[in-house]
């Protein structure tokens, strides 16, 4: 789920032989005009040893993984390195491997391994055709502009032979030409190769499946061409970010400009998100899983966008001087033009996605793994026992559904707690299973892939719980847990406050101690207070110290909400729902032992709480998310839509693999003890795609979108796309989540009070 000590290490020496040779030195020294510096091919490839890096040991390689091509194309990407190793390692040296066969073939990938460079003159078998003569073939044709070709040793030849592929090597020759055309990124050479001339049977080195594989090595050069671009992303940004933590307008750094903030902060979170997709279509092709080939286009599709978003504004974000030709922003746009059509166009990509997912052809909900005898069991007990009487529930309870069949929920709960589902994350020293993070993901997504309800329990058992062990005293933990896991004890969260909104540091609620008990009493009013009407407890952030304000003397509070002093109130929202409340608290009462932490220390306690709310399931989320993406899809299907809607089906898809793959990587970090900002991305990134989801459900049902729907499903899909509009406001608005990622990911300034213009 991350990367290892040795893939890291890999990067880090890698990311010190780039420095040393001048960072984006070479790439400016390329745009110049230079002629290209030996050097650096010589020690990529045998200094380092990595033009052998995806070639079998038994040819004299390294024989290492996607994961680690990846790995070295962002890092190349990064510093825009003008050395051929994508088009060599990344693009040739799969097509030899997975294309060609025999003793011939066998002789090219020693050859590669030991830094021969290697070029494929074409993408595709249309443009070169082969025809047997009496000594061997005759080829002839005319390749497009490609990278890599200029400076080659030996070439690749796809070719049409009597309407069946063919792979030829070949050598400088007559009739072989190649010629340099004038590229508009300089740091990206392309040629031309033209062919008529004869060749002998033994330039013949392809297998019998070479169609097939020719197909799947261009699915791993997407993958590594798409690493590239993300590293180009990543060193643009890095760009951006030095200029404007320097650059002072109007008496202070542009990066306090909320502006400025937002559009980096969300540009970082795409790129993220690209990141992960990369790194997770990597890690499918080293464990052989079936979708890899389709992950890898849609990285490559996602990647493109987000290098072409980050290089635009490089040059917008630094002004007049991105335009110039001394500063290396035009390089990084330059880089993004060259890449925009490599291997196919990214709208075409990901359209040929969304025709298979409406198709049917591309699952949304991946296999459980075959071996996998957790899993199993997980999905035989959920199975078994949504029957009888609750069958009903089977994907109910979730967004814009939260208030359904809640009683029969409940009891849902207690059915769990008596099969020790509940707590799977806790230690078992508190009363929960102890299981570890992988074990905890198996149980997430084969509860939602076997249609297990919405949780009622969530907030107590993945919000409450947590916090009690972290924050707690032993007697509170005894008194609040057992009811918890044993699913008899329901909560809600009293954060929101209707004068405060996002700001929760705004709020005004009040708590005071009682002098003869020294239980709080509290008065204020929470909103937006997700089941707090069938709930039986609240936690409660409250203003503890008179005149306090900001962060500065809250405490936290665990109040019972039925008692005298509180009125609930349901919200109904825009979907006809009431899941949300307005809780009305006119002298509640906490005990004084349900303090968690002392006055003052409630900040630190309810921001600690919001991180565990960013846990482990939210992969079980991300298969509800893919259920309601392969009902739209099939909607699409059925309406007639999924022609005009196909590249945005595929985009959705794509922004869900990259979700999941971010996510097992986020959690991966978290267990380490090594998680970074990105962390702080992922609010954002679900309840922007979800959003999306809901528009797109809508469009796939074309005009009958207008009328409630008598189909279950139809019905279902648009309760969902209403509330979906609600998600990029709880929790933390999107606004409060991008200032959020920019100050305390990012370290960019805050916005001076009374100075916005």
């Amino acid at each position: 789920m991350g990367p290892t000590e040795e893939q890291r290490l890999l990067a880090d020496g890698l990311r010190r032989f780039l420095d040393a040779a001048g960072g984006l030195a070479p790439a400016h020294r390329a745009a110049a005009g230079a002629a290209e510096d030996p050097a650096l091919w010589e020690g990529l490839a045998l200094g380092m040893g990595l033009a052998g890096l995806a070639v079998a040991p038994a040819h004299g390689g390294l024989g290492l993984g996607m994961a680690e091509l990846c790995l070295v194309a962002e890092e190349l990407g990064r510093v825009l390195s003008p050395a051929p190793f994508v088009a060599v390692v990344g693009l040739a040296v799969p097509v030899l491997a997975l294309a060609a066969t025999g003793p011939a073939a066998a002789g090219h990938l020693v050859a590669a391994a030991g830094g021969a460079r290697i070029a494929l003159a074409a993408e595709g078998f249309a443009n070169f055709r082969a025809e047997p003569t009496a000594g061997g073939y005759r080829l002839a044709g005319s390749g497009p502009a490609v990278a890599g070709l200029a400076g080659a040793g030996t070439i690749l030849i796809p070719a049409s032979l009597g309407g069946a592929a063919a792979l030829f090597a070949l050598g400088a020759g007559p009739g072989l030409t190649v010629e340099t055309l004038p590229a508009l990124d300089p740091t990206r050479p392309l040629a031309r190769l033209t062919l008529a001339a004869a060749v002998p049977a033994a330039a013949r080195i392809d297998g019998p499946g070479t169609a097939a594989d020719f197909i799947a090595a261009l699915d791993r050069a997407r993958l590594a061409h798409a690493a590239e671009a993300v590293g180009a992303a990543r060193g643009a940004f890095a760009l951006t970010m030095g200029h404007i933590a320097a650059r002072v307008q109007f008496g202070r750094t542009i990066a306090s400009f909320q502006a400025v903030k937002h559009r980096m902060a969300a540009l970082f979170v795409r790129i993220n998100s690209a990141a992960a997709l990369v790194a997770g279509a990597a890690a499918a092709f080293d464990a052989g899983e079936v979708q890899a080939g389709a992950e890898a286009r849609a990285a490559w599709a996602m990647a493109r966008r987000v290098l072409a978003e980050s290089a635009s504004e490089t040059i917008q974000l630094q002004g007049g001087v991105g335009l110039t030709w001394e500063h290396p922003a035009h390089l990084f746009f330059k880089r993004s033009v060259a890449l925009a059509h490599v291997l196919g166009p990214a709208a075409e990509a990901e359209a040929a996605l969304g025709r298979d997912l409406a198709d049917g052809r591309l699952p949304c909900i991946p296999a459980a793994p075959a071996a996998d005898a957790f899993r199993a069991r997980v999905a035989a007990w959920v199975g078994e026992h949504l029957a009888g009487r609750f069958a009903p529930l089977r994907h109910r309870g979730g967004a814009g559904d939260g208030d359904a069949l809640v009683d029969l929920r409940k009891e849902w709960e207690r059915e769990l707690a008596r099969a020790g589902w509940v707590g799977l994350g806790l230690p078992r020293s508190a009363g929960g299973q102890g299981l570890p993070v992988a074990g905890q993901v198996a149980f997430h997504e084969e509860y939602a892939r076997a249609g297990g309800p919405g949780r009622m329990g969530h907030i107590g058992e993945g919000l409450v719980a947590p916090t009690l062990l972290a924050f707690g005293t032993p007697a509170q933990q005894a008194r609040h847990l057992p009811g918890i896991l044993a699913g008899t004890a329901f909560w809600a969260q009293g954060y929101s406050e209707p004068g405060a909104g996002s700001d929760l540091a705004a709020l005004t609620t009040r708590a005071r101690r009682c002098p003869d008990s020294g239980d709080w009493l509290v008065t204020g009013q929470k909103v937006w207070t997700s089941l707090a009407h069938v709930a039986d407890w609240i936690f409660v952030l409250a203003r503890a110290v008179e005149g306090s304000t900001g962060r500065e003397g809250l405490i936290f509070l665990l109040l019972p909400l039925h008692q005298p002093g509180i009125t609930v109130r349901p919200i109904r929202q825009i979907n006809g729902g009431a899941e949300f409340n307005e809780v009305f608290l006119d002298g509640a009462r906490a005990r004084a032992d349900d303090a968690v932490g002392s006055p003052g220390e409630g900040w630190r306690v309810a921001t600690a709480l919001l991180g565990f709310e960013r846990g482990i399931s939210t992969l079980g989320q991300q298969m509800g998310f893919a259920r309601e993406l392969a009902e739209v899809a099939a909607t699409a299907s059925e309406a007639g839509t999924a022609a005009e809607l196909a590249d945005v089906l595929g985009r959705a898809w794509s922004g869900l693999r990259a979700m999941r793959h971010g996510a097992l990587a986020m959690l991966s970090a978290q267990a380490e003890g090594r998680a970074g900002p990105e962390m702080l991305g992922y609010k954002l990134e679900w309840s922007t795609w979800h959003r999306a989801l809901g528009e797109l459900a809508l469009a796939a049902m074309g005009p009958a979108a207008a009328l409630w729907s008598d189909d279950q499903t139809r019905a279902r899909l648009q309760h969902m796309a209403l509330f979906a509009r609600a998600e990029t406001i709880y929790g933390g608005t999107s606004e409060i989540q991008l200032n959020l990622i920019a100050e305390r990911g990012l370290g960019m300034p805050r916005e001076p009070r009374g100075t916005g213009r």
